[in-house]
Parts: C-alpha cells; structure tokens; sequence
C-alpha cells in the first residue's frame, strides 16, 4: 500500500489551525489562558513529533482533534509531569504500575501508548464526533502496534465518561485527583486494544476501514520515518486519502 505524504506547508498549516481550536477550548480555564500563545494557540513541545487525528469541516476548519504517541520509558509520558505522578504519595504506585505494564505489553510484542489533547469545538459536541475521535485514535493506536494506551480525561464535558462508556478502565485502580494546571478532577484511564466495549465494535470496524484511506500529513522529510513505522506495524491496513480525519507526525 501506498499514502499520501502532504508538504511540510500544508503540516503546518494544519498544526496551527488544531493548536488555535486547543486554545479556544483549554482557554475556558483561566490557568490555562495564562500560558496560551500570544495568538490564543495551545501549543505543546511535543505536538510536532506527535501523531494527531483532526476532525474538519468544510466551512469551520478543524473542529476536533486529539493527540498519540508511542512511548518507551516513564518519562515519555506527557501525564508523567501531573499531579498524580508527582506527588509523592501516589508517583510511586504510578510508575511501579507503568513499568509493569510497560513489560507485559512488549512481552507480547506490543507497544505502550499514550493519548491526550483532546478538544472539540462548541458545534462538535452535539454530535457523535467526541466518540469519532476517540474511536479513530484507538484504530491509529492499533496500527502504531500499541497493546495497552494510557490518558488523562478530564470530568469537564464529560470527557471521563465518555472513555470510560468505550471501555477505559482506571489506571491501577487510582480514583479521580485534582489537577491545579486545569482546574478540575481528572481521570488517569487505561484501554486495553482487546477490551473495546462491544457496543462500539461495529464503528471500530467502519473507522479501521476510513483508516485505510485517510492521508497522512506530515513534512516530506519524514516520509521515510513513516514507512518505517508501517513495515514495523505489521498491520493489514495503512491510511491513505479521506476527507475528514488525518493523522499527521513530524
């Protein structure tokens, strides 16, 4: 199979217009607001050597994205500078639980993956398209070789039970904790690639397929980067061409 590897403009373009409806969302909380861009945009050092799913419309532009990578060691993870992992009451559990499962996923030949940046504009969330994306970065979760994702929802907008409808589970059993950066409760929650909700099988299954024709952007220099990411999937299916998501790495 073949994919569409757009130029490093387009990349950027596209990153922008994502960190921009970022900062219109996460803006909402003033501690947030406070380490926005100038421009309004949120922007992570990590973005641009990130995967993504965007989520656009043909009149507003990017109304929904959310943010993957694979990760190695306990550092990796963008959760690992939060509340939870730094305290030093449950930092400990946290990463005594991540290297174990950390081990078991490459025991069988699985990678460990992280999820986050979720956002939706206002005119998204009345629709399906929060469990859209959530289903689509699972499918590019699968292809990346992961066995077992971590992320941090927030209970604002119901983000938390979203997930947890899919079939995310509490990482390490840990309850709800506050976090000062945001402002609210968050949940630190697991999924398993094997432990979906049945209720969701049919959509994973539509989304695999889109999967096979969303184009991957991302700047011509890291093409060879992604074919090799493919070979080392061993997955049956490669993005390619769709209208509405794309998954981009720099």
């Amino acid at each position: 199979m073949t994919h569409d590897v757009v130029s490093s403009e387009c990349h950027s373009d596209v990153l922008f217009e994502l960190q921009r409806l970022r900062g219109r969302v996460y803006g909402e909380v003033p501690a947030i607001a406070n380490t926005l861009l100038p421009d309004g945009r949120h922007s992570h050092k990590f973005d641009a050597s990130n995967w993504h799913i965007v989520l656009e419309d043909s009149e507003q532009g990017v109304v929904g994205c959310a943010r993957y990578h694979n990760v190695f060691q306990f550092d990796d993870l963008i959760c690992s500078k939060a509340a939870i992992a730094l305290s030093p009451e449950t930092g400990p559990r946290f990463r005594s639980m991540f290297d174990r499962q950390f081990d078991n996923a490459r025991r069988i030949g699985k990678n460990f993956g992280e999820a986050g940046a979720w956002a939706l504009s206002h005119t998204a969330r009345c629709s399906t398209a929060a469990v859209n994306i959530a289903l689509m970065t699972y499918a590019l979760a699968e292809w990346l070789g992961a066995g077992l994702c971590v992320t941090t929802a927030t209970t604002r907008h119901h983000s938390a039970l979203i997930l947890k409808r899919l079939g995310g589970k509490a990482f390490a059993n840990f309850e709800p904790y506050y976090e000062p950066m945001f402002e609210c409760f968050i949940e630190l929650l697991q999924f398993e690639t094997a432990c979906l909700h049945h209720r969701y099988l049919a959509k994973l299954e539509e989304l695999r397929a889109e999967l096979r024709h969303t184009p991957i952007i991302c700047p011509l220099e890291t093409e060879d980067l992604i074919q090799m990411s493919a070979a080392v999937s061993g997955s049956s299916y490669l993005p390619m061409s769709s209208p509405q998501y794309a998954a981009s790495l720099q």
